[in-house]
């Protein structure tokens, strides 16, 4: 009876000071806990297990198109960023495009442009990119044709090429643009298998450009060895298997271009970095394959969720945002594939979504087009998520040791940082203070950064005593031979 009452008092006095706590929190922290409250932080530890973590990002505020004062957005489709702050809203079911500012107010609305000498509407606009020099390529899927715009006239357009690499039977429906920093465009077309479609400054096709493969599954296996024992029409009549299509494509100011890719079921064909030959060179460090999204996957009805990434955008600093449609997050990693953050998810609060599309990045804030809820999200980085990036910043900078310090920061404030692991090891090692390097890089889950260290503090040690060991060795030798013409003059002497 004592005991219970004992019991009791002890878990009274809990709950009173898990309420003072918590007030503490809300009246020290405001608005963020809430925000941060409507979706989980999470990160991953050495053995790829999901383990809590501080937010990296927090949703600010939202806007849809009637309380921006442009009318209400009917299925948007894309996004972007011009480098002066302008963000262009792809409203493609009202056939038009909505100018905002960084704060979100309205600008402009685009519902027609010039073309020779006429007024033509802007139908079926399903992705745009503006250039530096506020050039518009405008991409109007049903016609078949990209618009370049400039100051609203039509200077050029970008059609089907003729081609002997373009079947007669090729259907040109262009979706998303994206023009590198030489001026070529790369343009997805709705139903090409076989890459982006490269178009060089002045229109002319230079080719297809950085396709997808074949995902070899069990699937995929199964149907090439059922075929071999089918004759030349049961062969025919089958379905063929396709690479999957890209959706999405983001040319960033490395001269790099990524792409977005939905549906895929292998990790490294999720986010693709892609060099001038279009070959993809984006891969974690010291390991071909990662995955770019969660390391742990969901299922539904005994199926596995796989992500499906519906845009990519890479900021000034090189770190890479992506938005997983099946789990609604957006995923930051960094030009080594380490996991930056994540955050969002599916939901109707604030920093949820129901149908992610497209995303932006300026001056550190991410923008979210989300078509279910026709709204758009605005996120900024949390003092965590700040500090992260910037001890990533001064690390590829060089700067070993500020970078080290700020590492130590991050790991203050999260215990399971396997990044902040990575990133004091790493910078010790730099320092050649591979003992102390080996002492965190064991708690990262980096096993290429650890085998190196380990292999150059081994060679060190060897430097350091190997000339005692062999001086060592040298006086045993001498030793045992003294010793063993000692015990012979005794025994002559006998």
């Amino acid at each position: 009876m004592v005991w219970i009452m004992y019991k009791n008092l002890i878990r009274g006095l809990g709950i009173c000071m898990a309420v003072v706590l918590a007030g503490a929190m809300v009246w020290g922290t405001g608005i963020q806990v809430s925000a941060q409250s409507n979706f989980n932080s999470y990160t991953y530890d050495e053995w790829d297990d999901s383990v809590a973590a501080p937010a990296s990002y927090q949703p600010v505020f939202s806007r849809n198109g009637i309380e921006i004062g442009a009318g209400a957005f009917n299925t948007p489709q894309d996004l972007f960023m011009d480098a002066d702050g302008h963000l262009y809203v792809v409203d493609t079911g009202n056939n038009r495009i909505v100018v905002l500012d960084a704060e979100l107010n309205l600008q402009e609305i685009m519902e027609s442009v010039r073309m020779n000498g006429e007024e033509i509407p802007l139908t079926d606009i399903e992705g745009l990119y503006v250039t530096e020099e506020h050039v518009m390529y405008a991409s109007q899927t049903s016609a078949s044709r990209v618009l370049v715009i400039e100051d609203g006239e039509v200077t050029a357009t970008i059609e089907k090429p003729v081609s002997s690499l373009i079947a007669e039977d090729f259907i040109f429906a262009p979706t998303k643009i994206g023009i590198d920093i030489y001026g070529r465009a790369y343009v997805l077309s709705k139903g090409c298998y076989s890459g982006l479609l490269q178009f060089d400054v002045d229109g002319s096709f230079m080719g297809f450009f950085g396709a997808n493969k074949v995902e070899v599954t069990a699937d995929v296996i199964f149907n090439y060895m059922w075929k071999n024992l089918l004759s030349d029409a049961q062969r025919a009549a089958m379905t063929s298997i396709l690479p999957i299509e890209y959706s999405n494509v983001d040319c960033s100011r490395d001269g790099f271009v990524y792409t977005s890719t939905v549906g895929t079921q292998l990790p490294k064909s999720q986010i693709k970095k892609l060099n001038p030959l279009g070959n993809n060179i984006y891969y974690a460090l010291g390991n071909a394959e990662f995955n770019f999204g969660d390391e742990e996957f969901s299922y539904t009805k005994g199926k596995v969720n796989y992500p499906s990434f519906m845009d990519v955008k890479v900021d000034e600093d090189g770190f890479i945002f992506a938005i997983d449609l099946t789990s609604g997050r957006i995923f930051e990693r960094d030009q080594e594939a380490n996991l930056i953050g994540v955050f969002g998810g599916m939901g109707n609060q604030l920093g949820t979504f129901q149908t992610p599309v497209a995303v932006e990045v300026y001056q550190g804030r991410v923008y979210v087009l989300d078509r279910g809820k026709s709204n758009i999200t605005v996120f900024e980085p949390t003092e965590y998520g700040a500090l992260v990036e910037e001890a990533t910043i001064l690390y590829n900078n060089g700067l070993y040791d500020e970078s080290s310090a700020a590492w130590q920061q991050v790991l203050a404030r999260n215990a399971n940082s396997t990044l902040a692991y990575n990133g004091i090891g790493k910078a010790y090692a730099q320092a050649e203070e591979y003992t102390d390097a080996l002492k965190y890089l064991r708690y990262s889950g980096d096993k290429y950064s650890y085998s190196r260290s380990f292999s150059k503090n081994r060679l060190l040690v060897i430097r350091k005593y190997g000339p005692f060991a062999v001086i060592g060795l040298v006086l045993i030798v001498i030793g045992v031979k003294v010793a063993k013409r000692a015990k012979r003059r005794k025994k002559d002497e006998r």
